[in-house]
């Protein structure tokens, strides 16, 4: 039996592959969705922003000493783009959080936000146990796709808070 070279095999495991995403019945969004990789992209301030889409973390305050705050997360898609139906969005808050500052829920997932085709949002709580300047970061994990393809980031985000 005589052997193929390495490079015909490759070239058939990646044609059983695009094999498998036509015949799934996937369009070109589902089948990004599924073969992408996500993209950091360092914000680190309260909003980001590309042709695709808008992200603004705004504080929603006043905020009081040892009381829940929320502060608001919103995902809103430009263009042709839309919300990935399929994408698990998610919010994840950094750790360990700042000195005074606590998270009642330091990971909220997609069902913890609301989600539309044209919009998404978090309400992201914590508790700040002093008066005075707080940072609240953490990362976006978001997607919003075309006909055309599906992008997935995660979005460094931050915003500073004032606690009274």
């Amino acid at each position: 039996m005589r052997q193929r070279p390495l490079s015909t095999l490759a070239c058939l495991v990646a044609l059983s592959g695009l094999t498998f995403v036509l015949a799934s019945g996937c369009g070109r969004s589902e089948a990004a969705t599924q073969r992408g990789e996500e993209k950091t992209v360092v914000a680190k301030g309260p909003k980001a922003e590309s042709d695709s889409y808008a992200v603004e973390m705004k504080a929603t305050g006043p905020y009081a000493a040892g009381k829940e705050g929320t502060l608001e997360i919103s995902i809103v898609p430009k263009g042709a783009y839309h919300m990935n139906d399929q994408y698990p969005y998610k919010f994840k808050l950094v750790d360990p959080a700042p000195e005074g500052v606590t998270y009642p829920k330091p990971l909220l997932k997609r069902e913890d936000g609301t989600f539309d085709e044209k919009k998404g949002s978090f309400k992201v709580p914590f508790v700040a146990s002093r008066a005075g300047k707080a940072k609240i970061a953490g990362t976006l994990s978001m997607s919003v796709c075309s006909a055309a393809n599906c992008l997935m980031e995660k979005l460094d985000l931050e915003v500073d808070v004032d606690v009274k």
